[in-house]
């Protein structure tokens, strides 16, 4: 191609070009107008909405402070509730401790004195009239827990109950066992809780069976003619009662001569007679034959003649015969009677165990004095056989030493 055809071609393009370019700025200048406005737009609508969201926080910032200081005001408050609170809590937990060392006395108290009610209950003539009443206290005297109001009005009327016994004098049907043991019903006469009678006869009451029994050692008539005036009194009479509750009229049945039974039906029984008869009668019948050997020998001694024994062996044989009896007795009477003693002890302890009326001072220091009396039968059985003993072997020493004199050997 030519220079010129070039250099033409060329012009004709870059006229082209140039009425394009022209064109194609013109549109930049509209869309980068266009572009302003709207970002003149965009940036109003925001600075109205921050304005907007401006004016909307400075309500919320208001809003939040005030719910800050309601909060601040409600914690202040909560805290000072919470400290009265604690202070509260203390007093209480203290007077709570209080209470409950109360309520532990209280209850210690009523445990206490429940257990010793029932303990005079169980032994109360009262008793034979209304039955049961110390069982009832029974589980208030071994109670784990505190008794609730029923529990303690039960104890409060068993006092209530006694208290209004003591002044009455009761007429009621009830079980009396006789001298002889047989029971009967029969019409009884309560004059407090201290003595009773049925038949015109006195009563005793016996814990065990939580009856009355007749005494087997009646009082004298006259106190016997006044119970049968009691029977059919209608006014003011004149009677004997017991002022100890029971004690006088048991060592009155105490004094009265027990009846031998054989075979002893249980081992208290047993004991008893083992004592009273077996140990006793032991000793009394070796003190007798013991004694009756000892006058034998001494009358021997006495018109003894030496000259008719061939040596001193023979002598001596016929000298010591039956002395046996009386060393047996002064060595061994005292065991005899530490045996019964401690038989005696035995029954003591039994009863104590088994009849609660005797469980005071007095019947214990009586039943333990009794219980003495093998071991002083003993002793007065051993102590005069150990003279005796002693005394005739004295005699026989002297007697063997005039034979030797007489014979040289």
């Amino acid at each position: 191609m030519s220079l010129i055809k070039q250099i033409g071609l060329a012009l004709v393009l870059a006229v082209g070009m140039g009425g394009a370019l022209a064109e194609g700025v013109d549109d930049l200048v509209r869309q980068i107008q266009e572009s302003q406005a709207r970002e003149l737009r965009a940036d109003q609508e925001r600075k109205a909405r921050f304005l907007a969201d401006k004016s909307q926080q400075q309500k919320l910032l208001s809003e939040t402070r005030a719910a800050l200081a309601k909060a601040e005001a409600d914690s202040k408050s909560l805290r000072e509730q919470f400290a009265a609170n604690e202070a509260r809590i203390k007093a209480l937990n203290a007077e709570l401790k209080t209470k409950s060392s109360e309520i532990s006395s209280l209850f210690g108290a009523v445990r206490d004195f429940s257990g010793k009610l029932k303990s005079d209950l169980a032994g109360s003539l009262v008793s034979a009239q209304y039955p049961g009443r110390a069982e009832a206290l029974e589980g208030l005297a071994r109670a784990k827990h505190l008794p609730n109001i029923p529990q303690l009005e039960s104890l409060w009327l068993s006092v209530l109950q006694e208290m209004a016994e003591v002044g009455k004098v009761a007429k009621y049907q009830g079980k009396v066992d006789d001298a002889a043991g047989v029971e009967r019903t029969a019409e009884i006469v309560r004059v407090g809780p201290f003595t009773a009678f049925s038949g015109g006869k006195y009563l005793r009451y016996v814990p065990e069976s939580g009856k009355l029994a007749e005494l087997r050692q009646q009082p004298g008539e006259e106190y016997l003619a006044w119970a049968r005036n009691l029977r059919s009194a209608g006014g003011l009479v004149k009677v004997a009662v017991d002022p100890g509750r029971g004690m006088v009229l048991d060592k009155l049945q105490a004094q009265a001569a027990p009846a031998l039974e054989w075979p002893p039906h249980d081992m208290r029984s047993l004991l008893s007679a083992a004592v009273d008869y077996g140990i006793i009668g032991v000793l009394l019948l070796g003190s007798v034959w013991a004694l009756a050997v000892a006058f034998e020998r001494w009358w021997f001694y006495r018109g003894v003649d030496l000259g008719r024994y061939p040596n001193r062996a023979a002598l001596e044989t016929e000298l010591t015969r039956h002395l046996t009896v009386i060393g047996t007795m002064a060595g061994n009477a005292p065991y005899i009677g530490l045996l019964g003693t401690v038989l005696g002890i035995m029954l003591t302890f039994n009863k104590m165990g088994t009849d609660k009326s005797l469980m005071d001072v007095h019947n214990i220091m009586v039943g333990l004095s009794l219980a003495l009396k093998a071991t002083a039968m003993g002793l007065l059985v051993a102590i005069p056989c150990a003279i005796l003993n002693n005394m005739l072997r004295r005699r026989i020493r002297v007697l063997v030493t005039e034979y030797e004199v007489r014979h040289g050997s």
